[in-house]
């Protein structure tokens, strides 16, 4: 926490609803140039240390707490950590540090997400089907909190660098941004967990779902996450940036069998590295390794390419107001194969286009490399002219051919990054037909059958009907104990 400032804890989880849950049974300690005493029930943290700013690329060394269960029930999941000043008497000072203190929900974005940090709980054993990955390096690449990052920031005037520090704020929530708003979801900022993952999470809790958590540090180091533990991985919203070590792991995750199940766009398009661990396993920083994977092979991994599809942003003027012509032109993916199982029970038909109303494709979307690399293309858009790259998106399922054996799992992408997006709204035309290919494949992938229960299931009938059940909440399904934590970063107002 800033250096210099008395503030209390709260642990906030992400379950079904867009309100973060309140959360007990989870002890916070003092660690590293914090005091703590408890006043009428509650810690009250006193941090020490210098108020000194810190660029973006350097580990800023701020004081920090532990956080820990103090039940063996607490579950692997996305949490929120929410810093609120208080009195010496340790009463709020704040309306957020109100809310907290009376257990009450909050929303992770701006302006409480200043005041987030966002942690994920890894279990202490594989207890799910599933490996959701959060995609924290994206979350960096982004923030430029501190002065800098892997993008010019036309709001905050700052030039584009090839490293960053993971120790600093706003890995997931809490970001300073450049990027214009999103004008189909204006609430969440892009590159932000409320903004891609909270959702799609919030859909597999609907639908009983259970997973285990993990981030791209997991994935790169394999060291807590073993691949081999589970049927299926998931990409979610805007996965863009991996390391050699997570694409040879994925890789071997499907060459022996296992599934990737990518609802991202602009999935894997820029190589990094880490910076080296510390002798506890730690990661400090990410360098930016060049602006895309030679020729564009990560389609060899996932089938598709970033660098063969496009993506529509929005158009800087600083002497007109920012950013401008932030719409896209309503786009959708036209079914080529309609008798596939990813279609099961969406009544599509060939050559009928889904998601246009809504604006599924983009705002960035991958598209097939112009050489056949075997990807099964299911659906695809028209070119898309005036975006950047201007290719062709497409959805579709892909086995790849490295290390190919008997038990070669597949891939199923759906090449876009606003795929959550529509999953959770019922609102949306194409909602139904979205989560039912969603839940085809997870199905799939799991080998669950048509005999897993779901609230997908129970929306039959009329479209507009189901569009609307779809929305309604099940009892959460409670995974098997957790206590390994992931701090993806820390609340940025308090930072500032």
């Amino acid at each position: 926490m800033q250096p210099r400032r008395r503030f209390s804890i709260a642990i906030y989880q992400q379950h079904n609803d867009e309100a973060l849950t309140s959360l007990s049974g989870v002890v916070v300690a003092a660690t590293s140039n914090v005091t703590a005493k408890l006043i009428n029930g509650k810690y009250v943290f006193q941090s020490a240390g210098d108020n000194v700013p810190v660029a973006f690329d350097k580990d800023w060394e701020w004081p920090t707490i532990t956080i820990k269960p103090h039940t063996p029930m607490l579950e692997s999941g996305a949490y929120v950590a929410v810093a609120y000043e208080v009195s010496p008497s340790g009463e709020p000072l704040t309306d957020l540090g109100r809310r907290c203190s009376a257990h009450q929900p909050v929303f992770g974005w701006p302006p409480d997400s200043n005041d987030m940090a966002l942690l994920i709980v890894r279990p202490r054993r594989p207890s799910a089907s599933i490996a959701y990955v959060i995609p924290t390096a994206t979350y960096h690449a982004y923030n430029s909190t501190g002065g800098g990052c892997y993008y010019g920031d036309p709001i905050h005037r700052t030039s584009p660098a090839l490293k960053v520090s993971l120790r600093r704020p706003g890995g997931g929530l809490g970001a300073q941004l450049g990027e214009p708003a999103d004008p189909y979801d204006p609430r969440s900022p892009r590159q932000q967990f409320t903004h891609w993952d909270a959702k799609f999470i919030r859909w597999l809790r609907v639908q009983n779902l259970a997973c285990d958590f993990y981030t791209d540090l997991d994935l790169h180091r394999a060291t807590d996450l073993d691949l081999a533990n589970y049927r299926c991985m998931l990409s979610v919203g805007h996965h863009e940036y991996w390391s050699q070590e997570m694409r040879d792991h994925v890789a071997r995750f499907i060459a022996g069998g296992g599934n990737l199940a990518v609802f991202s766009g602009n999935t894997c398009y820029r190589p990094v590295d880490f910076g080296p661990q510390t002798q506890h396993g730690g990661i400090k920083e990410m360098n930016r390794l060049r602006e895309s994977w030679p020729d564009f092979n990560e389609s060899d991994l996932i089938g598709l390419s970033y660098g063969y599809g496009g993506g529509k942003f929005g158009v800087w003027r600083r002497l007109r107001g920012g950013w401008v012509k932030r719409k896209r032109e309503p786009i959708g993916f036209t079914v080529q194969q309609e008798n596939h199982w990813v279609f099961a029970g969406t009544g599509l038909e060939n050559g009928q286009t889904f998601g246009a109303e809504d604006h599924l494709v983009g705002y960035e979307v991958d598209g097939v490399p112009p050489l056949s690399n075997g990807f099964n293309t299911l659906a695809s858009t028209p070119r898309l002219v005036g975006w950047e790259m201007g290719g062709i998106g497409a959805l579709g399922v892909y086995q790849p051919e490295l290390n190919a054996g008997s038990k070669q799992g597949l891939v199923f992408n759906c090449g876009t990054t606003d795929w959550a997006r529509v999953l959770i709204d019922p609102n949306t035309k194409s909602h139904v037909v979205v989560a039912q290919i969603t839940l085809n494949v997870i199905r799939k992938f799991l080998d669950l059958g048509s005999h897993h229960p779901s609230r997908q299931d129970s929306a039959l009938g009329d479209m507009d009907t189901r569009a609307r059940d779809a929305g309604e909440a099940l009892e959460d399904l409670r995974d098997d104990e957790a206590t390994e934590t992931e701090i993806c970063g820390s609340p940025r107002r308090q930072r500032e």
